[in-house]
């Protein structure tokens, strides 16, 4: 009974889903090392481009006295 087609197409759709599965964890990896080193450079750029301008901070609550 264990060696009935239907356990054995479990034991082949279970196996193809981890291929996909370890496939597509790659690729996505990959995707992430591809675009770091840009997503870096274009943060550098950006934060070069607009120069030193000072941070904002939260309105100081001033006491207005009567």
């Amino acid at each position: 009974m264990n060696n009935s087609p239907l356990s054995r197409q479990k034991k082949k759709s279970g196996s193809l889903i981890r291929i996909v599965f370890w496939l597509s964890l790659v690729l996505l990896v990959a995707r992430l090392i591809w675009v770091l080193p840009a997503a870096f450079d274009h943060h550098r750029a950006k934060q070069e481009s607009a120069g030193t301008e000072p941070k904002v901070s939260a309105p100081s609550q001033a006491k207005s006295s009567p």
